[in-house]
């Protein structure tokens, strides 16, 4: 594959691979998909989210938040942790 960038691309590909950033063009064009790909999954994931939220808001799952309501998932959650237990939902967890 052969790829042509814009020359203020080609400028930015050039001072990172320089700077020691990449060691070569073909790195840091494999990381900037992945990170693409990472992007697109996380914003996927999201989706799904929003879709089953709405889904539990239109057969009437909900529950008024709350401080308590919060107060309460943070407990459970700690409760978990510290048993050991494993998140089942990794978009819950920060920098995910």
């Amino acid at each position: 594959m052969h790829l042509k960038f814009a020359h203020i691309d080609e400028k930015f590909i050039k001072e990172k691979v320089e700077s020691g950033f990449y060691s070569n063009e073909t790195e840091l064009v494999k990381d900037a998909v992945r990170h693409m790909r990472e992007e697109e999954e996380k914003f996927q994931r999201f989706q799904a989210a929003v879709r089953i939220g709405d889904e539990q808001i239109a057969s009437g799952k909900t529950a008024p938040y709350s401080q308590e309501l919060m107060k309460k998932i943070e407990r459970r959650a700690v409760s978990k942790a510290q048993q050991g237990k494993k998140v089942k939902n990794s978009d819950v967890l920060p920098g995910s």
